[in-house]
Protein backbone atom coordinates (compact mmCIF):
# COMPACT_ATOMS: atom_id res chain seq x y z
CA UNK A 1 0.00 0.00 0.00
CA UNK A 2 1.41 3.38 -0.99
CA UNK A 3 1.93 5.81 1.88
CA UNK A 4 1.40 9.51 1.42
CA UNK A 5 4.32 11.68 2.43
CA UNK A 6 5.53 15.25 2.10
CA UNK A 7 8.42 15.67 -0.31
CA UNK A 8 10.92 18.32 -1.43
CA UNK A 9 10.51 18.81 -5.16
CA UNK A 10 13.56 21.06 -5.41
CA UNK A 11 16.10 19.55 -7.78
CA UNK A 12 18.67 22.26 -7.08
CA UNK A 13 19.25 24.81 -4.35
CA UNK A 14 18.45 27.75 -6.60
CA UNK A 15 18.08 30.65 -4.12
CA UNK A 16 14.82 32.07 -5.48
CA UNK A 17 13.18 28.64 -5.59
CA UNK A 18 14.27 27.85 -2.04
CA UNK A 19 12.93 31.25 -0.96
CA UNK A 20 9.62 30.68 -2.77
CA UNK A 21 9.09 27.25 -1.20
CA UNK A 22 10.21 28.50 2.20
CA UNK A 23 7.70 31.32 2.07
CA UNK A 24 4.92 28.99 1.01
CA UNK A 25 5.64 26.51 3.79
CA UNK A 26 5.96 29.23 6.41
CA UNK A 27 2.68 30.90 5.39
CA UNK A 28 0.81 27.58 5.19
CA UNK A 29 2.05 26.20 8.52
CA UNK A 30 1.46 29.52 10.27
CA UNK A 31 -2.15 29.47 9.04
CA UNK A 32 -2.52 25.90 10.36
CA UNK A 33 -0.82 26.34 13.75
CA UNK A 34 -3.61 24.37 15.40
CA UNK A 35 -2.31 21.32 13.52
CA UNK A 36 1.40 22.07 13.49
CA UNK A 37 1.73 22.88 17.17
CA UNK A 38 5.43 22.24 17.77
CA UNK A 39 7.40 22.47 14.53
CA UNK A 40 11.16 21.97 14.61
CA UNK A 41 12.61 24.48 13.88
CA UNK A 42 10.03 26.93 15.21
CA UNK A 43 8.12 29.00 12.68
CA UNK A 44 9.53 32.16 14.24
CA UNK A 45 13.09 31.00 13.62
CA UNK A 46 12.23 29.73 10.14
CA UNK A 47 10.53 32.99 9.19
CA UNK A 48 13.54 34.99 10.36
CA UNK A 49 15.90 32.99 8.13
CA UNK A 50 13.57 33.35 5.13
CA UNK A 51 13.63 37.12 5.65
CA UNK A 52 17.44 37.03 5.72
CA UNK A 53 17.49 35.09 2.45
CA UNK A 54 15.17 37.61 0.81
CA UNK A 55 17.43 40.45 1.94
CA UNK A 56 20.54 38.64 0.69
CA UNK A 57 18.98 38.03 -2.73
CA UNK A 58 17.95 41.67 -3.06
CA UNK A 59 21.38 42.90 -1.95
CA UNK A 60 23.26 40.80 -4.50
CA UNK A 61 25.22 43.11 -6.79
CA UNK A 62 27.78 40.91 -8.49
CA UNK A 63 30.35 40.95 -5.70
CA UNK A 64 31.75 37.60 -4.55
CA UNK A 65 31.05 38.36 -0.90
CA UNK A 66 27.34 39.04 -1.45
CA UNK A 67 27.02 36.11 -3.86
CA UNK A 68 28.48 33.82 -1.19
CA UNK A 69 26.11 35.29 1.38
CA UNK A 70 23.17 34.25 -0.81
CA UNK A 71 24.56 30.72 -1.16
CA UNK A 72 25.17 30.39 2.58
CA UNK A 73 21.71 31.67 3.51
CA UNK A 74 20.08 29.44 0.90
CA UNK A 75 21.75 26.45 2.58
CA UNK A 76 20.40 27.57 5.97
CA UNK A 77 16.81 27.77 4.70
CA UNK A 78 17.12 24.53 2.73
CA UNK A 79 18.38 22.68 5.82
CA UNK A 80 15.46 24.02 7.86
CA UNK A 81 13.05 22.92 5.14
CA UNK A 82 14.37 19.38 5.40
CA UNK A 83 13.86 19.42 9.17
CA UNK A 84 10.31 20.73 8.79
CA UNK A 85 9.66 18.06 6.17
CA UNK A 86 10.45 15.37 8.73
CA UNK A 87 8.23 17.06 11.31
CA UNK A 88 5.31 17.36 8.86
CA UNK A 89 5.52 13.68 7.94
CA UNK A 90 5.60 12.68 11.61
CA UNK A 91 2.58 14.89 12.29
CA UNK A 92 0.56 13.91 9.22
CA UNK A 93 1.12 10.14 9.52
CA UNK A 94 0.21 9.77 5.86
CA UNK A 95 -2.84 12.07 5.91
CA UNK A 96 -2.73 13.85 2.56
CA UNK A 97 -4.93 16.71 3.74
CA UNK A 98 -2.52 17.56 6.56
CA UNK A 99 0.46 17.27 4.23
CA UNK A 100 -1.00 19.72 1.75
CA UNK A 101 -1.92 22.14 4.55
CA UNK A 102 1.79 22.36 5.37
CA UNK A 103 2.67 23.92 2.03
CA UNK A 104 4.87 20.99 1.02
CA UNK A 105 4.08 18.87 -2.01
CA UNK A 106 2.76 15.34 -1.56
CA UNK A 107 4.43 12.39 -3.26
CA UNK A 108 1.26 11.56 -5.18
CA UNK A 109 0.61 15.13 -6.26
CA UNK A 110 1.99 16.79 -9.42
CA UNK A 111 5.33 18.53 -9.01
CA UNK A 112 5.00 22.23 -8.30
CA UNK A 113 6.42 24.36 -11.09
CA UNK A 114 7.84 27.79 -10.40
CA UNK A 115 7.79 30.77 -12.69
CA UNK A 116 11.28 32.17 -13.41
CA UNK A 117 13.06 34.40 -10.91
CA UNK A 118 13.35 38.17 -11.24
CA UNK A 119 15.00 39.27 -14.49
CA UNK A 120 18.13 41.41 -14.58
CA UNK A 121 19.11 43.62 -17.52
CA UNK A 122 22.91 43.73 -17.93
CA UNK A 123 23.04 46.54 -20.52
CA UNK A 124 21.22 48.11 -23.46
CA UNK A 125 22.96 49.10 -26.70
CA UNK A 126 22.01 50.46 -30.12
CA UNK A 127 20.21 47.82 -32.16
CA UNK A 128 20.74 46.64 -35.72
CA UNK A 129 18.77 49.52 -37.22
CA UNK A 130 18.33 53.24 -36.56
CA UNK A 131 16.26 54.03 -33.48
CA UNK A 132 16.37 50.51 -32.09
CA UNK A 133 17.64 49.05 -28.83
CA UNK A 134 19.23 45.69 -28.09
CA UNK A 135 18.80 44.33 -24.56
CA UNK A 136 21.42 42.04 -23.04
CA UNK A 137 20.76 39.82 -20.03
CA UNK A 138 21.71 36.43 -18.62
CA UNK A 139 19.35 33.54 -19.16
CA UNK A 140 16.92 32.72 -16.36
CA UNK A 141 16.43 29.22 -14.98
CA UNK A 142 13.11 27.76 -16.20
CA UNK A 143 12.49 30.66 -18.63
CA UNK A 144 11.63 29.72 -22.20
CA UNK A 145 10.29 33.13 -23.22
CA UNK A 146 10.94 36.79 -22.45
CA UNK A 147 8.69 39.85 -22.45
CA UNK A 148 9.84 43.47 -22.83
CA UNK A 149 7.82 46.46 -21.64
CA UNK A 150 8.58 50.13 -22.27
CA UNK A 151 7.52 53.53 -20.99
CA UNK A 152 8.70 57.14 -20.84
CA UNK A 153 7.26 57.58 -17.32
CA UNK A 154 8.50 54.64 -15.21
CA UNK A 155 6.79 55.82 -12.01
CA UNK A 156 3.39 55.54 -13.67
CA UNK A 157 2.42 51.86 -13.34
CA UNK A 158 -0.31 52.21 -15.95
CA UNK A 159 2.05 53.60 -18.59
CA UNK A 160 4.05 50.41 -19.21
CA UNK A 161 3.28 48.82 -22.56
CA UNK A 162 4.35 45.48 -24.01
CA UNK A 163 6.87 46.02 -26.81
CA UNK A 164 7.87 42.39 -27.28
CA UNK A 165 6.05 39.26 -26.17
CA UNK A 166 7.33 35.67 -26.21
CA UNK A 167 10.77 36.80 -27.36
CA UNK A 168 13.92 34.69 -27.24
CA UNK A 169 16.94 35.66 -25.17
CA UNK A 170 19.06 36.35 -28.28
CA UNK A 171 16.43 38.53 -29.95
CA UNK A 172 15.48 41.10 -27.35
CA UNK A 173 15.58 44.00 -29.80
CA UNK A 174 13.00 46.79 -29.92
CA UNK A 175 12.71 48.82 -33.12
CA UNK A 176 10.92 51.99 -34.31
CA UNK A 177 11.75 54.04 -31.23
CA UNK A 178 11.81 57.86 -31.17
CA UNK A 179 15.32 59.31 -31.66
CA UNK A 180 16.58 61.30 -28.68
CA UNK A 181 13.69 60.33 -26.41
CA UNK A 182 14.63 58.67 -23.14
CA UNK A 183 12.76 55.41 -22.83
CA UNK A 184 12.73 52.90 -20.00
CA UNK A 185 12.82 49.14 -20.46
CA UNK A 186 12.00 46.23 -18.18
CA UNK A 187 12.06 42.51 -18.92
CA UNK A 188 10.21 39.47 -17.58
CA UNK A 189 11.17 35.81 -17.91
CA UNK A 190 8.31 33.38 -18.36
CA UNK A 191 7.23 29.81 -19.02
CA UNK A 192 3.96 27.92 -19.38
CA UNK A 193 3.18 28.60 -15.71
CA UNK A 194 3.38 32.39 -15.95
CA UNK A 195 5.70 35.39 -15.90
CA UNK A 196 8.29 36.05 -13.20
CA UNK A 197 9.10 39.41 -11.63
CA UNK A 198 10.06 42.34 -13.83
CA UNK A 199 13.63 43.59 -13.91
CA UNK A 200 14.44 47.00 -12.53
CA UNK A 201 13.79 49.68 -15.20
CA UNK A 202 16.79 50.68 -17.31
CA UNK A 203 16.85 53.92 -19.33
CA UNK A 204 18.13 54.26 -22.90
CA UNK A 205 18.15 57.04 -25.50
CA UNK A 206 17.88 55.67 -29.06
CA UNK A 207 19.75 57.29 -31.96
Amino acid sequence: MKTNSAVLHLKTREPQKVYNLGGRVYTSMFAAKAIFTAPKPTLEAFGAEITKLDAAIKAKDGSKIKAQAVIDQTDVVYTMLKSLLIYVNQTAEGDIAIILQSGFDCNNEPVQHDVPAKALIKRIEDGSTTCSAKIYMDSLTDADRYKVETTTTPDDAESWETALDFGSLNRLEIKDLVAGQKIYFRVYGGNTHGWGLASEPVAFIPR
